[in-house]
């Protein structure tokens, strides 16, 4: 359930929202750049307009300033800090309430990066309601990997939290767990490679570079969080904490293993981070699926309590003998609870990343608050790829994808169609790529070339579906992607 307070629906935000913002000048010596962010906020009312009210919170937890609008049924509005009013150098979060059902999805820029082309982005969904407990299973600290973490207290009173940091072995950081205080409805960073941003963060000598681990947080209030990874290559990702649970089974619905000309041309692939969650050892199984449902490749792995892994889909050799190129999904299943994200590098050097979170159920409509088409004459500056999953070990479903936009009379319009997806199928429509198959570029085209809009998928199958956007830039001077999971609508 979203959450719903006062016949309000309250979605917490911007976990990582920031204007104008030098970020600590570490990594261990470098700037991430000057951040900004969109929040785009989607109204997911098939009828009525929703009246929308964004409050940007400081770091504090109150109010600075605030944004209303009003959104059309199914249509999207973007919050940036900037048309608040609030000061350049600006740094906190943000709550969006209104009468009506909303979704938003979150896509922060940098620009003068000291790496690469200067410019990246990362994409991650709201956080419609908190935990007592998260882990975000997948943290780097290197000299070209930076993972920075943020919590936010989705309470009335302090959040009190312990952080504790694991090797990928499962091995507690000497020190943890970590107490830090958060006061209510604000956020505190945390930066491995920086501990002077907060003192109750691992200190280097406990962390050394290089270093892979994953985080688990627990709060007697609750909290949520984000974790944004950034390359000295000057690429960035970024995926919403896995809040702990009883799910046995993750899925991931888009993996790329695409090798062309010896990794040195175009490539792309991708890394899954799933970690056991108890206090015992359990076993997984990891079975990777073609779009037509077929199984490609089966592993099982072993992990001892707490104990986090990563299949890199480039340098593990259990991916050598996949069929190249792979572009498919993964279901993990385990007898006990496990949580997972995935990361995502496209190549040559200098290229873009993203990441998303392990989805652990279906959901019989996803919504999806932005997607692009934007093209300047023949050259594709902006597109999405809406991809989504059948969770169905058994049975083909059918799926209905709608996309909105508005003609040049400034109707409302919908582009619609249905597709048939086989059991452990995963199937993607794309504004640039796909020709003639359904939510193909050719089915696209009425988009026109400036568009930027929304998606809904829905279907009836009992299992659901799970999804994931991503949204890709290639401009002259500048290029970036993001990814952020499909929201199941309720």
């Amino acid at each position: 359930m979203r959450i719903k307070a006062l016949a309000s629906v309250a979605l917490f935000l911007g976990l990582l929202l920031c204007a104008s913002v030098a970020l600590a000048a570490f990594y261990p010596e470098e700037s991430v750049g000057i951040g900004n962010t969109d929040t785009w906020v989607m109204n997911v009312h098939e009828t009525l307009d929703a009246n929308v009210v964004a409050s940007f919170l400081d770091r504090d937890g109150y109010a600075a300033s605030y944004v209303e609008e009003t959104i059309a049924p199914l249509w999207n509005t973007s919050f940036a800090p900037s048309d608040s009013g609030v000061d350049s150098g600006w740094l906190g979060s943000m709550t969006i309430d209104s009468l009506r059902p909303i979704v938003a999805a979150v896509e922060v820029h940098w620009e003068d990066i000291p790496r690469g082309d200067g410019y990246s982005a990362v994409g991650y969904i709201d956080a419609a309601q908190g935990g007592h407990e998260i882990f975000f299973p997948g943290l780097s600290k290197t000299g070209y990997w930076r993972t920075i973490t943020t919590i936010q207290c989705l309470d009335t009173q302090d959040c009190h939290v312990f952080m504790t940091y694991r090797d990928r072995d499962g091995t507690a950081i000497t020190g943890s767990p970590f107490e830090d205080t958060i006061q209510p409805f604000s956020q505190e960073t945390y930066d491995p490679w920086d501990p002077t941003l907060n003192p109750n963060i691992p200190e280097q000598q406990y962390t050394p570079s290089p270093w892979y681990g994953s985080l688990q947080v627990t709060s007697t209030q609750e909290i949520a969080g984000v974790a944004r990874t950034h390359c000295r290559k000057g690429h960035a990702s970024a995926y919403n904490s896995c809040f702990a649970g009883t799910d046995t089974t993750l899925y991931f619905p888009s993996l790329n293993r695409r090798n062309f000309d010896d990794w040195s041309g175009q490539s792309d692939w991708s890394n899954l981070s799933v970690q056991n969650t108890n206090a015992f050892g359990i076993t997984i199984y990891v079975n990777f699926y073609e779009r037509d449902g077929s199984l490609e490749l089966a592993l099982s792995e072993n992990l001892d309590p707490y104990e986090s892994v990563t299949y890199n889909m480039k340098t593990d050799a259990r991916f050598e003998n996949m069929v190249n190129p792979f572009s498919g999904s993964a279901v993990v299943t385990s007898t006990y609870p496990i949580v997972g994200s995935c990361s995502g590098i496209r190549v040559p050097l200098n290229g873009v990343s993203s990441a998303y979170t392990a989805v652990t159920e279906g959901s019989s409509e996803l919504a999806f608050p932005i997607a692009y088409r934007v093209k300047e004459g023949s050259t594709w500056r902006m597109y999405s790829g809406v991809v989504i999953q059948n969770p169905d070990p058994e049975n083909e479903i059918t799926v209905h994808v709608r996309w909105f936009y508005y003609d040049q009379q400034e109707e409302f319009q919908t582009i619609e169609f249905d597709d048939d997806i086989p059991a452990n199928g995963s199937h993607g429509y794309n504004t640039r790529y796909g020709g003639q198959t359904p939510g193909g570029a050719a089915t696209l085209e009425p988009l026109e070339d400036t568009w930027s809009g929304t998606v809904v998928v829905t279907t009836t199958s009992p299992l659901g579906i799970t999804g994931l956007a991503h949204n890709t830039a290639k401009y002259t001077t500048s290029k970036w992607m993001t990814n952020y999971n499909g929201i199941p609508v309720e």
